[in-house]
């Protein structure tokens, strides 16, 4: 394959050290989940999405403080908060696990990482479904009575009443560990508990009824989910986010160049990638785009789209289980080409086109080095992946010249989260050629830029105002609460849009004044309240309470960045393959974790055993796609990969379903890990 290069150059400041140094420290008696081995200023590789609204929905983005109405395909990540008003429904999907709402909902998104998911629900009633777990992940519901920790795979339910007083956890499949004032008990599959009370809580256990009508559609919607990832599990991850969506709106098919490529069924004459949705500002990843098509989530947050035979097609790439999210996989033009058109308007226009495959996304935020190859790896060879001294006029992108690609809107219309598909502009071919590919879309956002133009035009639903203030317990503490935008946008101007990085987030936080008033998010399950007597049984024969232990805080694994940099004359060095980072997920559609000692015991040494297998395999992919094996194409190396996966998981489901606690043997060999090139590098 040709060597791709990145746009820019990559940015190699130590932000772990910096951080750790400079970050808001979490109050004392709650200590955080362990955190995953990453530089901490990357951004997690999972966000949520909303997949499905019903009725009347309203949205909160992170740092703001104004609710708006939701919008379909919405990123949703840490900050975030939503209500379902009287007829509302609302699902959340998070690769491999689904946050559903009923009416009379709020859900805030406490936590949204790669090692965590944790959520608050001061009122009403979500289902929490877990196909897979993460090596070390922490999954938590907090109430504000009850906090409520999700042990293995399952679907839980939380029931909080509008005075917050009662909480009730059903556990359809798997294990839930409940915590107030000290103490926990377990609830297991079956079995539905009921927390009454606060400072003096009292808890009950009994047999989960019949389904209501809630739980009656969020099996349907497990269904229909469960059948698009089984069909489509040749092509795509189990773990990518609206897959279930494609099978109903388009068809796949092989492509020699491509691989699996899938085409939509119906489009609109003259669409494009990235032409009919709107432009949003979320935080971390900066400008992201929401697409209007009710598939318009994966084929634009993974992958890439090829031109092929006069029709556009979208290249998942290889399965690679988790993917990492991206906010939009374009290549942005822009400067005094378009500037000097006077119908843009003011500050001129600026334009995009999809990336194809085995072409470098470079993230326009600032990331390490081992984000960009995690980001890259289905779609681009990882060792073709350069870091420095890079010019980005000199790369040669396939989309940019197929007619109809470049989409062109104004600067405001980009800003206000307009729709593009009716404000898009006609530009000549030629003046294609006075513009050049930029690093980044240089525009500083708005208020109206987190939620775009239609959302904030439309009078939204408001939960009442008493959920405001009423705090949870948690059993870890969320992160900080977000900085106001307003702040952030006083930063992001000095910056010309580009998004904050985690040091000058840790530093705005430190200047932001932190109001007398604020009400409290969240208080410790660890603890009893003064003059309370804790957690107790609400009669006999109930299991006992247990003193509910704090969690250890987590130590960061820090990886110091490289000092080298290349003289003027020195092409950029190649960096080698290093072990996979991304954390080890159990297949979807693993048997929940059984009861009984014995056999959970054997069911864990089962997990870790596929946790290793698992990481080992990746590792050794991770090389022999970096360096294929002598006599192999790139489609048989593919093919003999994902089959692997395949294999990996059957053998799995297998041990599972028949309560072993060990692996059984693979029938096929194992193929050795092809030694780095000599011509290779590594990054000190």
């Amino acid at each position: 394959m040709p060597t791709l290069s990145l746009q820019r150059s990559l940015p190699l400041a130590c932000a772990v050290a910096i951080a750790l140094l400079c970050a808001v420290p979490a109050p004392s008696q709650v200590a955080e989940p362990p955190a995953r081995p990453q530089a901490t200023g990357d951004p997690p590789g999972r966000v949520g999405r909303v997949a499905y609204l019903g009725g009347t929905v309203s949205f909160r983005a992170s740092g703001d403080t104004a609710w708006a109405v939701a919008v379909p395909n919405s990123p949703i990540t840490t900050g975030d908060a939503l209500w379902a008003d009287n007829g509302g429904r609302v699902e959340v999907e998070i690769g491999s696990a689904e946050v559903r709402m009923s009416q009379q909902t709020e859900v805030d998104v406490e936590r949204l990482d790669d090692a965590a998911l944790q959520f608050s629900v001061p009122q009403g009633s979500a289902i929490l479904r877990l196909r897979s777990l993460a090596t070390g992940e922490t999954d938590e519901i907090d109430a504000p009575n009850a906090a409520v920790q999700m042990a293995t795979l399952g679907e839980y339910r939380v029931d909080v009443t509008p005075d917050g007083a009662t909480t009730s956890i059903t556990v359809f499949s798997g294990t839930a560990t409940v915590s107030a004032g000290g103490a926990s008990f377990s609830v297991d599959a079956g079995q539905v508990a009921t927390v009454q009370g606060d400072s003096t809580a009292t808890y009950n256990l009994a047999n989960v009824g019949s389904p209501d009508e809630f739980t009656q559609w969020s099996r349907s919607r497990d269904a229909r989910i469960d059948a698009a990832v089984a069909a489509a599990s040749q092509y795509v991850s189990p773990y990518m986010p609206g897959t279930a969506d494609l099978a109903a709106e388009g068809t796949w098919a092989q492509d020699a160049s491509y691989g699996p490529v899938w085409y939509p069924r119906t489009v609109v004459v003259g669409w494009a990638p990235y032409r009919y949705g709107h432009w949003v500002w979320v935080g971390r990843w900066g400008w992201t785009w929401v697409d209007d098509a009710p598939w318009g989530w994966a084929p634009f947050h993974y992958g890439r789209w090829a031109y092929i035979r006069n029709r556009w097609g979208w290249c998942p790439g290889r399965v690679i289980a988790p993917p990492v999210f991206a906010p939009a996989l374009v290549a942005f033009v822009g400067g005094g080409g378009f500037a000097v058109g006077t119908s843009f308007g003011p500050g001129g226009g600026i334009g995009w086109f999809p990336l194809a495959p085995q072409e470098v996304y470079r993230p326009p935020y600032t990331v390490s080095p081992v984000y960009v190859r995690r980001v890259n790896v289905t779609n681009v060879n990882i060792t073709n992946i350069n870091i420095t001294n890079v010019n980005v006029t000199n790369v040669t992108y396939r989309n940019r010249t197929v007619a109809n690609a470049v989409t062109v809107v104004s600067r405001k219309t980009f800003v206000n989260g307009t729709p593009v598909g009716r404000s898009a502009m006609r530009v000549a071919p030629g003046e294609f050629t006075r513009v050049r590919v930029i690093e980044r879309a240089p525009v500083v956002p708005t208020r109206v830029s987190l939620i775009g133009e239609a959302a904030a035009n439309r009078r939204a639903s408001l939960p009442p105002a008493s959920l405001a203030r009423r705090p949870v317990l948690a059993v870890h503490a969320p992160p900080p609460a977000p900085i106001d935008f307003a702040v952030q946008q006083q930063q992001l101007a000095k910056t010309g849009g580009r998004p904050l990085t985690h040091t000058e987030l840790a530093s705005l936080r430190r200047q932001a004044p932190i109001a007398a008033t604020m009400p409290i998010r969240s208080r410790p399950a660890t603890t009893v309240l003064p003059g309370g007597s804790g957690l107790r049984p609400a009669r006999n024969g109930l299991p006992p309470e247990k003193k509910t232990m704090e969690p250890t805080p987590a130590r960061l694994s820090m990886r110091p960045p490289p000092t080298a940099k290349p003289g003027p004359n020195q092409p950029p060095s190649r960096v080698a393959p290093e072990p996979a980072v991304a954390p080890v997920r159990l297949p979807p559609g693993a048997p929940p974790m059984p009861n009984g000692k014995g056999a959970a015991a054997s069911r864990a040494q089962l997990d870790q055993a596929y946790a290793r297998a698992q990481q080992q395999m990746e590792q050794r992919h991770e090389q022999e796609f970096a360096t294929p094996p002598r006599g192999e194409t790139m489609p048989e190396l593919t093919a003999r990969q994902d089959s692997e996966h395949r294999d990996l998981s059957a053998r799995y489901q297998q041990a599972a379903a028949a309560g072993k606690s060990k692996l059984p043997p693979s029938p096929r060999p194992v193929a050795k890990a092809p030694k780095n090139s000599g011509r290779e590098k590594k990054l000190r």
